[in-house]
């Protein structure tokens, strides 16, 4: 009889946390209320991935991107926020497994990729130093020139990553600018991303 309420119990602290269901998915997305009256933020279907269509000559660097891409993208169900600095919401989820693809995926670009710059400075990564926001963390910074397209000639933009796992969730904020870093508001946007996903864990008592 002991040795049956060890083992219960056990593995009830061993259980792996159940993923979000699609409601809990729609819940723990950014919405208007939650970033001011001065930002917009739109329901849309999204790919944020797309990372290793970035040429860099660094083998390892390249192998990071291509299992970033190849875990985190998909379209999915995102928020865009559109302000004085844009970004996309996306969260994630899954069995244990995959939360380790989405964690191992993320770290391999922030550790490979740091310092490493494309062919004619075409792309330039970094990794940013951010405090953790849940069970692991990880940041980097990603500075391109998006070709010419139509009317529009080259320019150069900034994408700001915060990866964040949180029990059976990954939640994903890329912050998108124009030639110059906003990191502070990316981080500051990221914090209130991951505050939403903790709240819907929450309620489930």
């Amino acid at each position: 009889m002991i040795m049956e309420l060890l083992l219960t119990g056990a593995l009830t602290v061993w259980a792996p946390v159940a993923p979000l269901t699609k409601a809990e998915m729609k819940r723990a997305l950014l919405a208007g209320k939650d970033l001011g009256k001065d930002v917009m933020i739109l329901e849309a279907h999204l790919d944020g991935a797309s990372l290793s269509s970035l040429r860099v000559d660094d083998a390892r660097c390249v192998d990071a991107l291509e299992s970033y891409d190849s875990v985190f993208g998909g379209v999915r169900p995102s928020a865009l926020i559109l302000g004085e600095a844009n970004g996309v919401h996306q969260v994630f989820t899954g069995n244990p497994a995959t939360i380790r693809q989405l964690k191992t995926a993320a770290s391999k670009v922030a550790v490979s990729c740091d310092g490493q710059v494309g062919p004619v400075g075409e792309s330039e990564f970094k990794r940013k130093k951010v405090a953790n926001l849940g069970d692991a963390t990880y940041a980097f910074e990603v500075a391109f020139v998006a070709p010419p397209f139509g009317r529009f000639d080259a320019d150069d933009f900034v994408s700001e990553f915060v990866v964040v796992a949180y029990k059976s969730s990954v939640v994903v904020y890329q912050g998108l600018t124009d030639s110059k870093s906003t990191w502070p508001t990316t981080v500051k946007t990221a914090k209130k991303a991951v505050a939403k996903v903790k709240k819907v864990y929450a309620k489930r008592g």
